[in-house]
């Protein structure tokens, strides 16, 4: 086992008869080693991880959580032990622990990864009216909104069979999220680090109409969609330190140019700060900064005289000109700063 170069995760929680399965099957078609994470299951659970160490098969590494810590947190677990345990290991295949993932598309995937080392790999499924309503309408709804805010049409946004190189779970070890969400930040980390995203296509197993699933629709989904809209809250935090200050330059006398001037330098390093540390997690260096405050001042001054024109030659009001233009600005700021300014993503906490 220490001479793998590539290996299965499974993480679980309450897990039932399929682990087992999923389990036995990898053993009987492949020859790879399985990293099994149990996440705080209950006690009514625990025969299942007992029946997987009386296989005594070498090939299978149990690791536990004494709680339910959430699928990113057990993710990270093994991750963890593999890094440190296994220098020689390449990458993983992550899977989900009730059937829903043949080994045959498990298999694919991990060849897939052993063809492009540097790539994430995602299985993605083909979504019809016979799957659960739920898992329908939240993948259409999550690929509209992932296309919108990260610039990228993912087939499946929910797929839980992944492949992982040794230097992308390094970086995920750095998530801050421990739940569902933690995958969505994969994605996001893969877009943003413009890391070849390989996309296969699996079949389609749901089992009991998805039962025995963990995700919890309202809570998980919120959790989800909150990673995405970060660069949105921080972009309305910004706003409104923007628009106090603007308002105040406008009422000490201030023209709508040197207005604007004013509160980009005070929002500069609101924004900076928010953005580098919550959004894009880049840790990045001075010259970023310097980029980034050239960029703010150079979009500062196209917005200032676009309101003066919308002020002057339309009789738009002052207020009005300013949330109009900076309202189509938000879209152009958030590709141009992901794409140029924010690229290098080696967090450090």
């Amino acid at each position: 086992m220490e001479n793998s170069s590539y290996a299965f995760v499974i993480p679980a929680y309450n897990p039932d008869e399929h682990l087992l399965e999923v389990v036995q099957n990898i053993l009987k078609e492949s020859s790879y080693p399985i990293f099994i994470i149990d996440d705080g299951s209950t006690e009514e659970s625990q025969r299942i991880f007992s029946q997987l160490r009386e296989l005594n098969e070498p090939r299978i590494t149990l690791l536990a959580h004494a709680v339910n810590l959430g699928k990113g947190a057990a993710l990270k677990t093994v991750f963890n032990y593999i890094l440190v345990n296994y220098p020689a290991m390449k990458g993983v295949v992550t899977l989900d622990s009730d059937g829903q993932h043949s080994i045959k598309d498990c298999l694919r995937i991990l060849e897939e990864l052993k063809q492009n080392p540097k790539a994430f790999v995602l299985g993605y499924r083909t979504f019809s009216k016979e799957i659960p309503l739920k898992s329908y309408v939240g993948n259409t709804i999550s690929k509209w909104i992932y296309k919108l805010i990260l610039g990228y049409n993912f087939k499946d946004t929910q797929t839980g069979l992944r492949g992982l190189s040794r230097s992308f779970m390094k970086r995920c070890l750095t998530i801050p999220s421990n739940r569902f969400e933690f995958e969505t930040e994969q994605l996001a980390i893969a877009v943003n680090r413009h890391l070849p995203i390989v996309e296969i296509p699996i079949e389609t197993i749901y089992i009991e109409q998805n039962r025995a699933t963990t995700f919890r629709p309202l809570v998980d989904s919120f959790r989800i969609y909150f990673v995405l809209f970060r660069y949105g809250l921080t972009s309305i935090i910004t706003a409104v330190v923007d628009f106090l200050v603007f308002l105040l330059s406008i009422a000490l006398g201030a023209n709508i140019f040197w207005a604007n001037m004013a509160a980009r330098t005070v929002s500069i390093g609101v924004q900076y700060t928010l953005l580098d540390r919550y959004v894009f997690y880049s840790n990045a260096r001075w010259i970023s900064f310097v980029l980034f405050a050239l960029y703010v001042y150079f979009m500062g001054a196209v917005s200032a005289i676009t309101q003066e024109s919308l002020v002057h030659n339309l009789n738009f009001p002052i207020i009005a000109a300013k949330v109009l233009v900076e309202g189509v600005l938000f879209f152009v700021n958030f590709a141009f700063l992901r794409l140029y300014i924010f690229t290098t993503k080696s967090r450090k906490r």
